[in-house]
């Protein structure tokens, strides 16, 4: 109870939630002290940083669909068969209009699923 005699509630979180923490800590333990006993010098914010991202990466590729447009996904199809790319050529590659392949590799920046390499006119992005 608080000071002014009223009940302080407390969230209650469902028991599915508690247990896929739970499971997603131990995980992150398990491994952490696996690499370590192999000489691997890591934390266990490096692994969970490692665990967020593979995590990352399934939700994407299952909801792919949902997540980019038809034109974005065009975009993203193409700079999977290539190993960089500039806006311009993608552009002429996937026949997106220059302003929209912008856009998607924006999105896809976000998504942390490309990356830009160089600057200026030499700019290109690659694949992570």
């Amino acid at each position: 109870m608080a000071k002014n005699g009223r009940k302080i509630k407390t969230p209650v979180r469902p028991l599915a939630q508690v247990l896929k923490e739970a499971k997603r800590r131990t995980l992150i333990q398990s491994t952490a002290s696996s690499l370590r006993l192999a000489g691997v010098k890591v934390t266990n914010n490096d692994v969970e940083q490692i665990v967020n991202l593979s995590i990352l990466n399934s939700i994407f590729e299952e909801n792919i669909e949902r997540l980019l447009t038809q034109k974005q996904l065009a975009v993203w199809s193409y700079l999977q068969t290539v190993d960089s790319s500039t806006p311009r050529e993608i552009s002429e590659q996937t026949k997106v209009a220059y302003p929209t392949v912008r856009q998607a590799i924006d999105k896809l920046m976000r998504l942390k699923k490309i990356e830009r390499i160089g600057q200026g006119r030499s700019t290109s992005y690659r694949k992570l």
